[in-house]
């Protein structure tokens, strides 16, 4: 598949950001970023210390936990929510704003025609986000924005709509913050395949793998995410889990897979891919003290599947 399909204007971060500014100046966007708390903390468990971000936004209160499809706000987005109309080989996608952002310039990827969030992600949706991210890391200029792009797949994975969405986020400052999967070696196996790295100190199954410096088509990031789905699906069979749900985080330089057990901590806090990225989202007092009560990773590890480092790859069968 040609990049021709997939490539973006020159503009498109510059246009992403004054658009932006209008739908939030317009109230088409619901932000408010000044009120914000944002805590970053060390989280050590054995031999390793994560970064973990949790943030209070009070403004999260007023986002849907839910969707159904003959209720559904991707159909038709609003003009002013809408950065790109038609995107991709096909014109498949359109690209448009988070009614309820986390961040500034919070964004999605849709499918125009309605699929489910519970299907795994084609190839062409694969190529299509990675295509995104290179276009903002060569466009953000004298920013120093890092972008990532997560898809919450299945009914235990914090989705909040179930029409196909992938959002692309940035995360905070690298002087701050520095993402566990960034820290995973590249492990190949004697026939040169990579083997999914996994922190062994980490209380919840997590599979990263590494994406080359050059992608020129969509099989080489489609047998990447194959290669972490098979282990995903596989723990969640042996786990008897009964429905098929696992966050997915995307950047420039890996990818990340975890399969979840529950959508919800307590059944008070639901966790989505970005919790999973160190980045822990409160929507009010309770559940912000509740995390630094109990802890960010012991959180993570209650909605997610034991930690299967030492495993061998051999015995991912699904």
């Amino acid at each position: 598949m040609s990049s021709s399909g997939y490539s973006l204007p020159n503009d498109f971060y510059q246009s992403l950001s004054s658009k932006y500014d209008s739908a939030v100046k317009g109230e088409h966007v619901l932000f408010n970023g000044d009120s914000a708390v944002n805590e970053i903390e060390k989280a050590t468990v054995g031999d390793t210390t994560v970064d973990v971000q949790l943030t209070l936004l009070k403004s999260l209160m007023h986002r849907p936990e839910s969707g159904n499809k003959d209720e559904n706000p991707f159909a038709k987005p609003e003009p002013e929510l809408t950065v790109v109309d038609s995107y991709g080989a096909d014109e498949e996608f359109k690209i448009v704003f988070n009614k309820f952002p986390v961040v500034p310039k919070h964004f999605m990827l849709l499918t125009k025609e309605f699929k489910s969030q519970d299907t795994p992600l084609s190839p062409n949706e694969l190529f299509a986000t990675y295509n995104i991210l290179a276009a903002l890391d060569k466009q953000k200029s004298e920013s120093n924005e890092e972008w990532f792009a997560f898809y919450n797949c299945g009914p235990e994975s914090g989705a909040s709509q179930p029409h196909k969405h992938i959002q692309f986020m940035t995360l905070p400052p690298r002087s701050e913050f520095k993402p566990y999967a960034e820290t995973l070696d590249k492990i190949l196996d004697p026939r040169g395949v990579q083997v999914p790295a996994q922190n062994k100190d980490l209380p919840f199954a997590h599979f990263a793998v590494q994406i080359p410096d050059t992608v020129e088509d969509e099989s080489v990031l489609a047998e990447l995410y194959v290669n972490i789905l098979q282990r995903t699906l596989t723990e969640l069979r042996e786990n008897d889990q009964t429905h098929i749900s696992y966050n997915f985080i995307m950047t420039r330089k890996y990818m990340l897979m975890v399969p979840r057990s529950k959508g919800k901590y307590d059944e008070k806090m639901g966790i989505n891919s970005c919790g999973f990225q160190g980045l822990l989202l409160c929507k009010n007092d309770e559940l912000f003290e509740m995390v630094k009560s109990v802890g960010p990773l012991q959180i993570l590890g209650e909605v997610g599947l034991p930690n299967t480092a030492g495993k061998k790859s051999t015995e991912y069968d699904y």
